[in-house]
């Protein structure tokens, strides 16, 4: 699955680096790494409608085999989506030591990256309230799926989403597909689709693995190093975006422009 791949490929190219804290808040779960020096966060959407009473065994040894490097590739097994949170934001936090988004990249929205016309149809996998809204009078239609049932509003669920994904021109996914496993039904049933994002804080991973495997724009989030310990005082105090994107930068890469 694309999670394991990613994980060996963003694994294999990242080397003594350290894993030094971690922790679950109520919208971003975390981990903080270490190499020469430089610390940096990396962040993945906590699935809160998804944990179970094992999640907190689960995640105490989890934390163990990230600190003593023992195939963390395997967390991507785990039942556990929490765990597989954990991993995602590991992961994330590698990508920072060893990919720099290119200076046109930082501070551009996806929404102006991609290109839109008023004969899409563009599914919005996971509801991005921002993404919606700017695509409202701008594409033909919008098809918002969204696997959580409290937010799901006027969404349809994800059980809808082979069908509904073949009818979309353009494909704009949340990172935490990656935490519950959807985004391979994503590139499943993404056949006729010009354009497909992956967004948000969780989807901060090492761009080119992904545009590998089909994924054309990858927008994500850089907590700067200097502000790691206001970032997780504002996770681990329930905040979400809102609270922590004032300290760092959101970048858009395109295929064409990430080298």
């Amino acid at each position: 699955m694309l999670l394991d791949a990613l994980c060996r490929e963003i694994t294999s190219i990242t080397q003594s680096i350290e894993v030094v804290g971690a922790g679950v808040g109520v919208r971003y779960t975390f981990v903080v790494t270490v190499s020469s020096g430089r610390r940096f966060m990396g962040m993945a959407y906590t699935p809160i409608e998804d944990l179970t009473h094992g999640d907190s065994r689960a995640m105490l040894e989890a934390y163990e085999v990230l600190k003593k490097g023992r195939d963390p590739c395997s967390l991507a097994e785990s039942p556990y989506p929490l765990v597989k949170s954990l991993l995602v934001a590991y992961l994330n936090s590698l990508t920072a030591h060893v990919y720099e988004p290119p200076p046109n990249a930082v501070g551009a929205d996806v929404l102006d990256v991609m290109e839109f016309d008023e004969r899409d149809v563009v599914a919005v996998v996971g509801y991005i309230g921002p993404v919606i809204k700017g695509l409202r009078g701008r594409v033909k239609e919008i098809i918002i799926l969204e696997r959580n049932p409290r937010r799901r509003g006027q969404a349809l669920p994800d059980v809808s989403a082979p069908r509904a994904l073949k009818r979309a021109t353009k494909v704009i996914a949340t990172g935490a597909t990656l935490v519950n496993d959807t985004i391979d039904t994503v590139l499943e049933y993404s056949t006729n689709a010009e354009a497909i994002a992956l967004v948000g804080a969780t989807a901060s991973l090492h761009p080119e693995p992904l545009f590998r495997r089909g994924i054309n724009v990858v927008a994500g989030f850089r907590v700067l190093p200097s502000n790691v310990g206001e970032v997780i005082k504002a996770l681990t105090l329930g905040g979400g975006t809102g609270e922590v994107y004032r300290y760092g930068y959101k970048y858009v890469v395109t295929h064409r422009s990430s080298t």
